[in-house]
């Protein structure tokens, strides 16, 4: 039995109308994609209005493009109006009296795009207070510095209203919690608050049979070190819980292990950035770009085989925040899209993937295929290299992230790898016993 693909992208609104953009999503060979999305403000601005429906055209054909190339859709749902939100801004949380109004037009909402979306996402990043961003920002606005649950209860008295309106639109919607920022594990500024207690808040509100799957976000900086394995470095806040990537998973599971909660996790945005505030950034230098794509390979070996269900890279658009695009202006693909692309096609399907090599000096994973076996490897800093053997006549392919091939020295029946700091993909007949 293979497991269900776990490879995704996120599009901004009105990407996929461009046939050449079709095309590359398509080549990338990932199974899900992420679109934002559904603003309520802009479908009901006043109260007991009709519902504006042509304001969803964009993503409507978004949507449709995206199911005709075999893409399941995930669709954020974010923006409240101002006849309902807790303060005057498009960037707030929806009135406690006022959810019946938003039950009322999810369940709507819902019902129309029934066998066209199934995964609604409320939120995006709700763990940011929205004294911290735009009046109109696409991201945060539900979070409460004030509050010692950051606002997550509120959320989760939000989701107890949602998710049944969701599933009487549609009994197949799966409810995604907004995938969250989760800057830290432990706030240590006092006028910041304790975000990391958002999930908590709901949790404690009673919102767990009211969400199917929890999502996070892990934006990793760049730090002009190409050698470093910038996921794991000992510059990052996680990295006494084994990193961005795994670390804010682990987080997570303890936090709903407290209160017997079980739910899968999606890293629905993620990425290597290169902030353009720095001259450097502004062309995205090519050592930057390769390292892009090196970090890609192995934040998504390490999340699937620590059981994440959905790795989505922020973004497949040109260029991209943060040079975070897949694509150039041009559309001509980045390395990190070969490097997602040649993962993809390399590793599926796969029946399981766990962790191998426990070494100090090398870091391996495993995919089983159904004949084969592809073992994704690096070692653990710059300059190193190991040598990894296998029998020569098990041996399919050797190649490193982007796809290209892996020199390799035979020596009677066995076949010599070498594995430096770049990841490569060692693909391998199974044993017939």
């Amino acid at each position: 039995m293979f497991r269900p693909s776990p490879f995704g992208i996120q599009v901004h609104t009105g990407s996929l109308i461009s046939e050449p953009f079709r095309t590359r999503g398509a080549e990338l060979r990932v199974s899900w994609i992420r679109l934002d999305g559904v603003l309520w403000h802009e479908i009901q601005p006043e109260p007991d209005g009709p519902y504006r429906w042509s304001a969803l055209a964009g993503l409507e054909q978004d949507i449709d493009a995206a199911r005709e190339l075999g893409l399941t859709p995930v669709v954020i749902i974010r923006g409240a109006p101002l006849w309902a939100a807790v303060a005057p801004a498009l960037c707030a949380a929806v009135r406690d009296e006022r959810l019946p109004e938003y039950a009322a037009f999810l369940e709507a909402l819902a019902q129309r795009y029934r066998g066209r979306v199934n995964y609604w996402e409320l939120g995006n990043e709700p763990d940011v207070d929205p004294r911290l961003v735009a009046a109109d920002s696409p991201f945060g606005c539900l979070g409460d510095i004030d509050d010692p649950y950051y606002g997550g209860e509120r959320y989760g008295r939000m989701l107890q209203a949602a998710a049944p309106a969701l599933r009487r639109g549609n009994p197949d919607a799966r409810v995604v919690f907004g995938g969250l920022l989760l800057a830290t594990s432990h706030t240590t500024d006092p006028s910041r608050g304790r975000p990391e207690r958002f999930l908590e808040g709901a949790l404690r509100a009673g919102a767990a049979p009211y969400f199917d799957i929890l999502a996070y976000h892990s934006h990793v900086p760049y730090v002009q070190r190409p050698d470093d394995d910038h996921d794991t470095s000992v510059f990052s806040w996680w990295s006494d819980l084994g990193g961005w990537t795994v670390g804010k998973a682990r987080f997570l599971r303890e936090v709903m292990a407290r209160y017997e909660v079980d739910k899968p996790l999606w890293l629905n945005e993620t990425s290597l950035t290169c902030d353009r505030r720095f001259p450097a950034c502004h062309e995205p230098p090519a050592t930057f770009l390769e390292v892009q794509a090196q970090h890609l390979t192995r934040i998504y070996a390490r999340a699937i085989a620590f059981d994440i269900e959905q790795i989505a890279w922020y973004s497949l658009d040109r260029g991209g925040w943060e040079q975070t695009g897949l694509l150039n202006t041009d559309l001509t693909p980045r390395p990190a899209y070969r490097a997602l692309q040649h993962m993809a096609r390399t590793v599926q399907p796969f029946q399981r993937a766990h962790r191998i090599y426990s070494e100090e000096d090398l870091e391996g994973y495993r995919f089983v295929k159904e004949t084969t076996v592809v073992d994704i490897l690096w070692t653990r800093q710059g300059g190193l290299v190991r040598g990894v053997y296998l029998p020569a006549e098990r041996l399919v392919a050797a190649t490193r992230y982007d796809g290209t091939s892996v020199s390799r020295h035979i020596a009677g029946n066995m076949a010599y790898i070498t594995v430096s700091f770049e990841p490569v993909l060692v693909e391998w007949a199974r044993s017939n016993s």
